[in-house]
């Protein structure tokens, strides 16, 4: 078989079961996968393509329309988030609730979990900055829709609930949002397993390299956030104006650490695709299902970030000698808080649910 997968091991063993062959007599040559995101992560195209072949008895290529695609896929959960704090009397913060509802990829696909908590989930919900005391729940539901991991997995719909509340949290205490986040992060601490000086180190190159805090033209309005994920650690500032009542982006500059960085440019093509990809999510990335059925099928209900569209994209990395992390999906997560941010610097309204133009 010849497949762009993301897992041959799996096609395989999926394929061996399908048709009724041991495992070590299916040969899988791996292609050049292309975008997969995710998507190639799951194997039943090349199931299907086992079948085919062993129906007619004769070698096949399966070729999938887009709309094959987008309706018989793996979608992304949706998640529901509560989110409170208390601050003091100055304005900072110092008690923090994160309660969060939301299907399990790894529990639909029968990997284990922890005590009926999907540790995915969990580890992504971990960074929560240096509050005094912290509260993070987390309740997996069930849901028929057939679930899936697309690129920054579970960590955009934590970063967005957490980042956009941070950012309310600077509002109701008169403070800055990018003074609150770094006031959070001054201690240098390892929380849970993530080190609060290499977050702040990131958060204030992407605000030093955007100019925070610096006037803008007329119109123009600012929004920044951060998140950790696959070990590394990303902050985004995005700067937007309101043109007939929808965001237009014209900047982002994203800083991040991923440890020692052996190709920049690779690094820069990789935040560069992670901010055009996380845009698409943030603005219209919407798939709605109607009597048990997909409604979307291709990019003119589905429209991704046209080259017109797409804004300047600044990609910043900090020098490290630490090990090498995760590059291709980090820098997804801040985009949809920094851009709802900076929506909210521009009309003071906040978004609370994604995508934002659905």
């Amino acid at each position: 078989m010849w497949a762009p997968t993301q897992v041959p091991q799996d096609v395989r063993d999926s394929v061996a079961e399908a048709i009724g062959l041991d495992p070590d007599q299916v040969k899988v040559n791996v292609t050049l996968a292309g975008g997969g995101f995710g998507r190639r992560l799951e194997h039943d195209y090349g199931v299907e393509a086992a079948l085919v072949s062993k129906a007619i008895n004769g070698p096949v290529q399966v070729l999938w329309t887009r709309e094959d695609d987008m309706r018989n896929s793996t979608y992304r959960p949706a998640s529901y988030h509560e989110l409170s704090a208390r601050l003091d009397g100055r304005g900072w913060p110092v008690a923090f609730t994160h309660r969060i509802v939301m299907p399990s990829i790894n529990g639909q696909k029968g990997s284990p979990t922890d005590g009926g908590i999907d540790p995915e989930v969990k580890d992504e919900a971990s960074f929560v900055y240096a509050f005094p005391n912290v509260s993070v729940e987390y309740v997996m539901t069930q849901t028929p829709i057939p679930l899936g991991w697309m690129r920054s997995v579970n960590a955009l719909q934590v970063a967005f609930a957490a980042e956009s509340f941070i950012d309310e949290l600077a509002a109701a205490g008169g403070k800055d949002p990018l003074e609150l986040r770094l006031h959070l992060l001054a201690q240098d601490q390892n929380l849970n397993g993530w080190q609060t000086a290499r977050m702040r180190n990131v958060l204030q190159m992407a605000a030093d390299k955007a100019g925070w805090g610096k006037p803008l033209a007329a119109g123009h309005h600012r929004g920044i956030a951060c998140f950790g994920s696959f070990s590394s650690y990303a902050a985004e500032v995005v700067e937007i104006s309101m043109e007939n009542g929808q965001p237009r982006v014209h900047r982002v500059v994203a800083a991040v650490d991923c440890g020692q960085v052996v190709n920049p440019n690779i690094l820069e093509q990789q935040i560069q695709g992670a901010v055009i990809f996380a845009l698409t999510n943030a603005l219209r990335g919407q798939i709605t299902i109607e009597k048990g059925r997909v409604v979307q099928g291709n990019f003119d209900d589905y429209p991704p970030v046209r080259m017109k569209e797409a804004p300047i994209v600044e990609a910043y990395h900090v020098e490290s000698t630490e090990a090498p992390t995760g590059i291709g999906e980090p820098p997804v997560p801040p985009l949809a808080p920094a851009l709802c941010n900076a929506i909210y610097a521009a009309t003071k309204k906040r978004i609370r649910a994604l995508p934002i133009l659905s």
